[in-house]
């Protein structure tokens, strides 16, 4: 039976300082008819398991660093517009800006890759566990989950290039989008699944490609094609 009120005990505030204005509206009426308690503020100091604070501002802002300090469930308007209209309850993660991802997983081989090259330098290795902290918080704030090993269940493929180690695995048996992180990225920014054709690696992605004895005329018809296929032709 569909739950009519699934933001029922949940204790929600919300302040116009922190959501935008054009929004402010539906966000009030999605929580009071979906049965939430809702405060007119901002209380820090709210940061039980049914206390919810919303907030659109970023995850570098001085503010989201407060509350998530406190330990805060935090929600984008994005996520409790989502919730209240498909009538399900307010996530408890921590930090959930959007439903993009919902049920969404994503197997990324930056890790992977990029260890490969660090050769024992702590400093480059330090900013590549940084970055995958950072992408494994925008995945899951947007209800997907990342995985870094192999698996069949995923319905993307995350990597740097067609050097990387999986990427054979992934295009000749898993068959799902290869794309790269820009694509990710413009997720994050746009609150939804965008289409992938733009941000799909291309065959020749991180190749270089030396082209000798060739006649000029097809010379200049391999370069073009290796180009087009974003790779590096010497």
């Amino acid at each position: 039976m569909l739950n009519t009120r699934p933001f029922k005990g949940a204790n929600v505030f919300i302040s116009r300082n922190l959501v935008p204005p054009e929004v402010f509206d539906a966000l009030l009426d999605g929580l009071k008819l979906n049965g939430a308690d809702v405060f007119l503020c901002c209380d820090p100091s709210r940061h039980g398991p049914n206390d919810f604070h919303i907030i659109s501002l970023s995850p570098d802002h001085e503010k989201f660093e407060d509350l998530k300090a406190k330990g805060c469930n935090l929600l984008g308007p994005h996520c409790v517009l989502s919730c209240a209209k498909e009538h399900r309850p307010l996530p408890k993660q921590g930090f959930t800006c959007c439903l993009a991802m919902d049920g969404v997983s994503k197997y990324s081989r930056l890790a992977l890759t990029w260890m490969k090259r660090v050769n024992g330098s702590f400093q480059p290795l330090s900013r590549l566990i940084q970055k995958i902290i950072k992408i494994e918080q925008m995945v899951t704030a947007m209800g997907g989950v990342l995985q870094t090993k192999a698996s069949v269940d995923v319905r993307f493929v995350v990597v740097k290039n067609v050097s990387a180690a999986k990427y054979k695995w992934a295009l000749n048996v898993l068959k799902k989008p290869i794309v790269t992180i820009n694509w990710l990225y413009q997720c994050w920014n746009e609150h939804r699944v965008v289409p992938q054709e733009s941000y799909r690696v291309l065959p020749f992605s991180g190749l270089t490609i030396c082209v000798t004895r060739i006649p000029a005329d097809k010379r200049k018809e391999m370069k073009k094609l290796i180009i087009q296929m974003v790779g590096i032709f010497c």
